[in-house]
């Protein structure tokens, strides 16, 4: 291996590490939220709050345009080739152009409220939508500026501003609203200030790293070559966005605003599983831009970064599939038991769909927006069919099973088309027996659930059995390579720490 590759395989791991501690900071706070708001409110008025951000969200992903997303594909090749102005000029173009157009997207929302609350039938969610539409050019500007610091590698104000002062903003502003009475109105004004903090800071420190903003002039750049690599993503950021709402239009439209709430629980707890993949792509898609023509680099930090994605994934999903009323029990209360079946149903189609790698990113980086926009629009056919034909009948848990199935077949599409283009696909048999391991690890998990009863051992003991269990398979199988132990323990002599040195085996 190159030096400068094992720099850049170092430089994802340790961004990708960041970023997880990142997200694992923000899922917590996340939950803090959750739990805060389903104990100060009812079920019906969290799923009011839920319906309408839920609006708000889709609603900005059109707005916006995703403009957003053309700027971590066309900086790093920019800053790479030292060509600073055109960099600024992406930054400032795409800007502008998501602002207007979400600024008009607002207008329109605010307009159209009394209407919405009508098709739903729910009258307070003209209140909570009159209030919201001012997320749609703030989440806008918030997203731009956190695309910046994937695109100069500066994770640690990423993480910050994303999943620090957002989420903790929005905890301390709800609890205050809340207990002063405000209602509806405070769950929307507390996620608000969450929000306008965290910008507040990003542009700060944006300007302060990223010193080619402030002293570069503004040079040319094709903005048809801009338009052309964004206009498919504006079609696929719409579609995405359904893929995480039209579950609760579809609950909302043939069952109450109580089972939006309960789902959005389930799904907010199942959700989780994506926390190691959502942590390597914000490094890997400039990684990949900054070496498309290279197969071999990109092949090898493919698998390199699915093995790692699937290793790090199996051991959160057994509890979840395995148990997951206890969890949902103990955090939300018992009310929110009945999303049990769902959390099972959607955490099986995470893992699946985590155990693909970050094949989206491998498409974007490459500059194949028009695949991703394809197969955003079968993820979101399958979710939304299943949807009409499952909801009806199974409730919440045909809408599990539904986003489950999409993100199943989307991601085996999204595989087959890289190694059409490219000729690699990311598995070895290093990643069969990391499977092999996990299905250990289930076993032990169902066996365990089986024979104990007691939900606070259940809950406390069975991630442990399921971590244990998995590493003993690793280690048995040969899961792991001399390079990840080269690369831990390097790791491991920054932190001081050398326990993840201590027990890792690698095969030969």
């Amino acid at each position: 291996m190159s030096e400068g590759n094992r720099d850049s395989i170092v430089t994802l791991a340790r961004q990708g590490g960041i970023t997880l501690v990142g997200n694992i900071s923000r899922k917590i706070l996340g939950f803090g939220f959750i739990a805060v708001v389903t104990r100060m409110v009812s079920p019906s008025e969290y799923g009011v709050f839920t319906l309408g951000l839920s609006i708000v969200m889709f609603v900005q992903g059109f707005a916006s345009l995703n403009i957003y997303r053309s700027i971590d594909y066309f900086i790093p090749a920019y800053l790479k080739d030292r060509e600073y102005g055109r960099a600024r000029t992406v930054l400032r173009n795409s800007l502008l152009i998501g602002m207007y157009s979400s600024s008009v997207g607002a207008i329109a929302l605010f307009v159209l409220r009394d209407e919405l609350s009508m098709l739903f039938d729910e009258s307070e969610l003209t209140l909570v939508l009159s209030l919201f539409f001012v997320l749609i050019p703030l989440q806008t500007l918030n997203r731009t500026v956190v695309t910046s610091f994937n695109s100069i590698k500066r994770m640690r104000y990423r993480v910050v501003m994303r999943d620090v002062l957002n989420p903790l903003g929005r905890v301390f502003a709800v609890v205050a609203f809340l207990s002063a009475g405000a209602g509806l109105a405070g769950l929307v004004g507390g996620y608000l200030l969450g929000v306008s903090v965290a910008v507040a800071f990003g542009i700060v420190m944006l300007f302060r790293e990223a010193d080619w903003i402030r002293y570069s002039s503004f040079d040319a750049i094709s903005n048809r070559s801009l338009l052309s690599y964004s206009l498919p993503l504006v079609f696929a950021g719409v579609m995405y966005t359904l893929v995480s709402q039209i579950d609760y239009f579809v609950i909302g439209f043939f069952q109450n605003s109580d089972e939006v709430g309960y789902y959005r629980v389930g799904y907010m707890l199942a959700v989780n599983l994506l926390i190691v993949l959502t942590a390597l792509t914000p490094v890997f898609k400039p990684m990949v831009s900054e070496n498309r023509h290279d197969s071999n680099v990109l092949r090898e930090r493919y698998r390199l970064a699915t093995r790692w994605i699937t290793i790090l994934t199996i051991p959160l999903a057994v509890p979840l599939i395995v148990a997951p009323d206890v969890y949902l029990g103990i955090v939300f209360t018992e009310a929110y038991t009945v999303a049990g079946p769902a959390v099972a149903a959607l955490a099986v189609g995470y893992m699946i769909n985590a155990g693909y790698g970050p094949e989206g990113m491998i498409l974007e980086g490459l500059g194949h927006t028009r695949l991703t926009l394809f197969n955003t629009v079968l993820l979101v056919g399958i979710n939304a069919f299943l949807d009409f034909v499952l909801v009806p009948r199974f409730g919440i848990l045909g809408a599990g099973i539904a986003t489950g199935c999409g993100l199943t077949v989307a991601g085996a599409v999204g595989v087959l088309e890289i190694y059409l283009l490219k000729g690699f696909q990311p598995y070895s048999w290093r990643t069969v027996r990391v499977w092999m391991a996990g299905a250990l690890a289930f076993a032990l998990g169902i066996t365990f659930v089986s024979v104990v009863n007691r939900q606070i051992v259940v809950a406390c003991l069975l991630p442990l059995i399921s971590a244990v269990s998995f590493l003993i398979g690793l280690r048995t199988l040969g899961g792991f390579t001399q390079g990840d132990v080269k690369l831990i323990a390097k790791l491991d002599r920054r932190l001081t720490i050398r326990l993840v040195e201590m027990v890792l085996s690698p095969g030969e």
